[in-house]
């Protein structure tokens, strides 16, 4: 069956033609597959769109030819279809004021058309389509799906059992393969929180400008690049941590090409971002940039830019991307107050929700998505302003609520060294703990399954250039020195 109102979709470009700046609407967003069932009326939006691009304020046919001038297919279908008296007919019957009911009727058309060719049946949508919201039509193939699949799956998520049924296998299993997730930017970090788990939620709070950003795509890279840049080797090599899935980078303030793939690129190749950024480089620099961009298209990193998330938004990307591209590792940067998830929760709960309720209610939900897709999911909130008043850190300088804590499987706080902090480092370096000054101490405060003391420090160095982590040293709260492993986590086939 095929759905297209022709009427409509006249109507629709007309409007277009009366005022082009509704073609690039952002609002009111429009597809060349919107105009597909009727050749002339794709190549006459084909044309409305290129014209709105050039500055057009008004479009007549003669500005149509003029555009296909040296094309001869599209000048043909103009000419069959009466171009001029076309647009002059229909600019009398459109009306730019009724743009978006004429866009909500074609983009109906076009759904049921995409379901359809999935095999679905859209008999129930014959006829009158008014009647119908786009999320309505969406919601009802959502129910069907759902209706489908309990027919076919049974829910495994309430199991019962006698308690230590089958251990004995699980406990040789151990043995063989320890319970260690993927790596993490920091072997201390795979020693204490036994590395990036599928089905955890780790949490870092961090200040503005801390470098909460690289660190995460450095870890996106660790995981999904199969070579980075060796500092001490001088080349690229094989990476061992390659976990051989797809790391889903969601983030709502950078834009991709311009912001976040240089810091990325700078993560694979040890180039400084701001060298990538100013397109100058040091001798050997712009061919090991050239080179990790290859890296880059044969990892299976995806980039998302939400810029006005929701939970449900949230959940359904990570779904779809673990689902069809074989995500195991999510990095979402970051946990913040969303004026779309507030609205949408006070929506489902018919009252206003306190900005502590709303962090508290993303958390949960990221961990419920982890769980869900068994996905690991790496996330960031801000801290709040008396973070630097704090004696020990934990998750009382999370920004807006402690109550995340409960939903952590992993929890920190990335900071700055702080005047006491600063006091101790050349008594650490002079006595040989590590050959580098930090900058930066992840504050350990929550590990579920972890292997260490409560609030252990762990120093490090932070590349802001690169998002690279070097290792220092680790103490307890006090800043008296921790002995801890440093562990090196390879991949192993899950």
């Amino acid at each position: 069956m095929s759905v297209y109102d022709s009427q409509v979709a006249r109507l629709c470009l007309g409007a277009m033609l009366i005022k082009p700046s509704l073609a690039l609407s952002d609002k009111f967003p429009l597809a060349k597959q919107d105009f597909e069932p009727q050749i002339f009326h794709l190549r006459l939006y084909q044309a409305i769109t290129a014209l709105a691009k050039r500055g057009a304020q008004s479009i007549s046919a003669m500005d149509c030819y003029t555009l296909c001038a040296n094309n001869a297919e599209v000048k043909r279908v103009f000419d069959d279809n009466s171009l001029t008296d076309f647009i002059d007919t229909i600019k009398q019957l459109a009306s730019a004021d009724n743009f978006e009911l004429y866009w909500s009727s074609v983009r109906k058309a076009t759904l049921l058309r995409e379901y359809a060719k999935a095999g679905f049946d859209i008999g129930r949508f014959e006829g009158d389509m008014a009647k119908w919201s786009i999320q309505d039509i969406l919601d009802y193939y959502d129910g069907l799906a759902i209706s489908i699949r309990k027919q076919f799956y049974q829910d495994k998520s309430t199991k019962e059992m006698k308690a230590g049924d089958g251990f004995e296998v699980v406990k040789e299993r151990f043995k063989d393969e320890p319970a260690f997730g993927a790596t993490t930017f920091s072997r201390y970090l795979n020693t204490a929180a036994r590395g990036w788990q599928r089905g955890q939620l780790t949490m870092h709070g961090a200040v503005s400008g801390s470098g909460k950003t690289g660190v995460a795509l450095y870890n996106a890279a660790l995981v999904a690049c199969p070579e980075l840049w060796g500092d001490e080797a001088g080349c690229y090599q094989p990476n061992p941590c390659y976990q051989h899935k797809g790391c889903l980078v969601i983030q709502y303030e950078l834009n991709d090409q311009e912001e976040l793939t240089p810091k990325l690129i700078g993560s694979i190749s040890g180039v400084q971002t701001y060298h990538i950024l100013n397109g100058r480089y040091e001798d050997g620099e712009e061919e090991r940039v050239d080179k990790a961009i290859e890296i880059l298209h044969d990892s299976n990193i995806y980039l998302v830019t939400m810029p006005s998330f929701t939970n449900d938004k949230l959940k359904a990307c990570i779904k779809e991307y673990a689902t069809l591209h074989d995500v195991g590792y999510v990095v979402f940067d970051y946990v913040s107050q969303q004026s779309a998830v507030s609205s949408d929760i006070a929506k489902k709960n018919g009252v206003a929700t306190r900005s502590d309720q709303v962090l508290s209610d993303i958390v949960s939900n990221l961990k419920d998505i982890a769980v869900e897709n068994n996905v690991a999911i790496l996330t960031f909130c801000q801290t709040n302003a008396n973070v630097n008043n704090q004696e020990v850190l934990d998750a009382g300088c999370l920004a807006g609520s402690r109550a995340m804590q409960d939903k952590l499987d992993v929890g920190g706080i990335i900071m700055p060294l702080r005047r006491q902090e600063k006091e101790i480092v050349a008594m650490m370096v002079e006595a040989g703990k590590a050959p580098i000054e930090p900058n930066r101490i992840i504050h350990l405060f929550k590990v579920r399954f972890g292997n260490q003391i409560r609030h252990l420090k762990v120093w490090g160095r932070l590349d802001l250039n690169t998002g690279r982590w070097t290792d220092c040293w680790c103490t307890d709260s006090d800043n008296k020195p921790y002995e801890m492993t440093r562990t090196k986590l390879v991949y192993a086939n899950d």
